[in-house]
């Protein structure tokens, strides 16, 4: 089912499938039984059907936006939400009319085909692909930065890691989404997010061979920027771990917030004088400015009309 012609359902009133409002001269033509014995909005089943359209109207938008899998929460949720709608319509009290029953009937239409579309994206073979690739690339991640940092270890960034970091980022491309929006929209996050922990791996890479940091002996400032220099890393990690989702306690604006504060820190530094420690300075905040740019991934996954 096109999801255009799904998204077309909602915000618009409702009469069971076919409009609710019963005076426009095309629904005269095509439903002359409903112009022999109109039922009147207020009629309790029709009532009832459109607080089924309101609620319908909300879950919607949900549904053919929704990238995740059947085993996530809020696909449970809608899932949920939409079999008891379905309950609720099959039990509009229909008097035996005809008229009433079409648009019984038309309402279960419009419920099932949103369930089976949520059914069917969250379980399309691309979408499988998707998460495939996408945890090859969270093991990856973990087994080779994350948990050695964790453990107090050194993190194992070489070619080879971000050779084969690059190889899931070109599997991923070449995943068919057929123009659906919720595939167009996991495929996206899928490599946004990787895309992005190439960038921090790579951007990291080449300061291993610098001589930093300076000696503390050199001028006070730089015992300080020293320390930031250690808590940058522990960002770099816990980046990391949030763009794969291998963190279940930081959070994009907790994270944000540390790095805005070592931002402070390093600004308040008093480094007149000396171009070196300057210098260096500027490095780092370079560094957290490079991370900090990661962390608005969610609003832009968020934003459906970049699939559109």
């Amino acid at each position: 089912m096109a999801v255009r012609w799904l998204c077309s359902l909602f915000g618009k009133p409702f009469d069971g499938g076919k409009r609710m409002d019963h005076g426009g001269p095309q629904d005269q033509q095509q439903h002359p039984m409903e112009q022999q014995q109109p039922y009147h909005p207020q009629h309790p089943a029709m009532m009832r059907l459109y607080e089924v359209q309101k609620e319908v109207s909300s879950l919607g938008p949900q549904v053919c936006t929704f990238s995740g899998l059947q085993n996530d929460r809020e696909y449970k949720r809608m899932e949920r939400e939409l079999t008891q709608l379905l309950l609720q319509v099959d039990q509009v009290d229909t008097e035996g009319k005809l008229e009433l029953q079409g648009a019984r009937k038309r309402a279960a239409q419009e419920v099932e085909g949103l369930l089976r579309y949520l059914e069917e994206n969250a379980s399309h073979p691309s979408r499988l692909a998707i998460e495939e690739l996408s945890i090859a690339a969270r093991q990856l991640v973990d087994e080779r930065v994350v948990a050695p940092q964790r453990a107090g270890g050194v993190a194992e960034i070489n070619d080879e890691l971000v050779d084969a970091l690059q190889e899931l980022v070109l599997r991923l491309t070449q995943i068919k989404t057929e123009g659906r929006v919720p595939l167009r929209k996991a495929r996206y996050r899928a490599l946004t997010r990787l895309c992005a922990v190439q960038d921090v791996l790579e951007g990291r890479t080449p300061q291993q061979t610098l001589s930093l940091p300076l000696s503390g002996d050199t001028h006070e400032a730089v015992n300080c920027i020293n320390q930031v220099m250690v808590k940058v890393s522990m960002a770099r990690s816990q980046l990391l771990a949030l763009l794969m989702g291998l963190s279940g306690r930081d959070s994009c604006a907790h994270l944000s917030r540390i790095l805005t504060e070592l931002q402070v820190e390093l600004d308040a530094l008093d480094v007149s004088g000396n171009a070196a420690i300057r210098n260096y300075r500027k490095q780092v905040v370079e560094e957290i400015n490079g991370l900090l740019k990661h962390l608005d991934l969610e609003g832009e996954g968020d934003d459906t009309r970049r699939y559109i």
